[in-house]
């Protein structure tokens, strides 16, 4: 123990933050999937379907109503206007709340088609505008907090919310009668409430709203951005919308469930690609191509067991998480879970893309699977039923993967991965998941092969922790 803390000791600052910002988001998500338990069994199929769909609606509705301006733009910016951050900030802020009240004007004018289309009352509309004029900044203070280095009021705060959105949304919940919408309103109330704090204190600070050149900077860079931020919001929630309108709420529920169980394997992606993208661009740098080629491959089989395992036990976590009411959404376990796993495979790629810096590319990518998307989902939720929603997915998934890597080889004829070997395990896990659906009837058989899977994760363990090791390290 005091070994751990003398190492620790010893890490530089940046290092330190990037460890409690690791911390922090295994947490959050953390307290995200255990809480699912708990609400699929207090809400009915129907009310979670709603919870969900809200979820859908919000993030897709959030690109046009703050133009994601606390991403990219306000990093770049921060740099960019080292010294003057509390002034910056607070012109960042005022654009963000002038988009999101110029955004809800144009809502109000058409509020019977919005109320129609996304099934909010007045008062919920009314409510999530106020979120989006708050909200973004917590986020200019968190993104801010990120590169300054000043993690342990980033970290606090970050999970005290996160503790404190279940807990609100619970007590609305057992004290009032409005069910799924207690959920909705707790989140909205908690994220608005530390929204505003901040929202009070970088005006205070920066002394600043508005400023021409600030302004139209970044609304030049991230308005073209919108497609790309858009796409990527209508590939991971179109899904559920969809089913909504077609299906009924009840089964926009039972799928949204399989997607939270995906958050397994999202969770250790983002474990590893926090190491990985670093050292992935060092060693770009120097042109060691082989080392990220064996690395790679080597993570897509370790990612590639731990998505048979979560796949084989599938009936099991969802009986877990959900209970007998969403045992239907098994079956949409396996083309979830490998679309989650090309995720990592086409973030190789793009990791690619973002050195060389045409990110143009990465637009096109993210248009092209967000409509092939809809257009798939059109075509065979009507005909096939909501678990056709998460097979289309596997294959838009699958075909952003192909995209990438095809961009990435416009960009560069160097031979950084090892395409046959990430192939064929990609082949390897891909047949697996069609062969795990038809075991889901033979428990014992099914069960055996999860335990030899396991098995040979606990046997490879020291080749893989010193591997990952390595990637932080070195």
């Amino acid at each position: 123990m005091l070994g751990v803390l003398r190492k620790y000791s010893s890490l530089s600052m940046e290092a330190k933050a990037s460890l409690w910002y690791l911390f922090c988001n295994l947490v959050q998500k953390g307290i995200s999937f255990i809480i699912i338990p708990l609400y699929t069994r207090l809400l009915t199929t129907s009310e979670y379907g709603t919870y969900t769909v809200f979820q859908s609606w919000r993030d897709l509705i959030l690109i046009f109503a703050t133009l994601n301006l606390s991403a990219g733009v306000f990093t770049r910016g921060l740099v960019k206007n080292e010294g003057s951050n509390d002034k910056y900030t607070a012109q960042m802020q005022g654009l963000s709340s002038a988009v999101a009240v110029l955004f809800f004007l144009i809502v109000l004018l058409f509020m019977d088609p919005f109320r129609r289309l996304t099934g909010f009352d007045e008062k919920l509309v009314i409510t999530l505008f106020v979120y989006y004029v708050f909200n973004p900044s917590f986020l200019f203070w968190s993104v801010r907090q990120r590169v300054e280095n000043k993690y342990k009021s980033m970290v606090a705060i970050t999970l005290l919310a996160s503790v404190l959105v279940p807990v609100v949304s619970l007590l609305m919940f057992f004290m009032t009668d409005i069910r799924a919408n207690a959920l909705i309103y707790g989140f909205l109330y908690v994220q608005i409430a530390v929204g505003m704090l901040f929202f009070v204190k970088q005006f205070v600070d920066g002394h600043a709203f508005f400023s021409k050149i600030v302004w139209l900077e970044s609304l030049k860079f991230n308005i073209p951005l919108i497609p790309h931020y858009l796409s990527l919001i209508v590939l991971a929630q179109s899904d559920r919308l969809m089913i909504d309108h077609i299906c009924g709420t009840s089964f926009a529920g039972i799928y949204s469930l399989t997607y939270n169980i995906g958050q397994i394997i999202l969770i250790v992606i983002a474990s590893i690609n926090g190491s990985l993208v670093p050292w992935m661009y060092k060693k770009l740098k120097v042109r060691e191509y082989h080392s990220i080629a064996v690395t790679s491959n080597m993570l897509c089989f370790l990612l590639g067991l731990m998505s048979a395992i979560v796949m084989l036990l599938a009936p099991e976590v969802v009986f877990i998480m959900g209970g007998s009411e969403y045992m239907p959404a098994k079956w949409c376990i396996p083309p979830v879970v490998m679309g989650t796993y090309y995720t990592f495979c086409y973030g190789l790629f793009s990791t690619v893309e973002f050195y060389i810096g045409k990110t143009s590319y990465v637009a096109i990518a993210s248009f092209v699977g967000a409509a092939l998307n809809i257009v798939l989902n059109l075509l065979f939720i009507p005909r096939f039923g909501f678990i056709a929603a998460a097979y289309t997915t596997e294959v838009c998934y699958m075909v952003f993967m192909f995209l990438h890597y095809f961009f990435m080889k416009k960009m560069t004829k160097e031979r950084i991965f090892n395409i046959g070997g990430m192939s064929a395990i990609c082949l390897v896990v891909f047949a697996s998941s069609l062969v795990f659906t038809f075991l889901y009837d033979y428990d014992c058989v099914r069960w055996c092969v999860a335990a030899l899977v396991s098995l040979l994760v606990l046997f490879k363990r020291s080749a893989f922790m010193n591997m990952v090791k390595g990637l932080k390290d070195r």
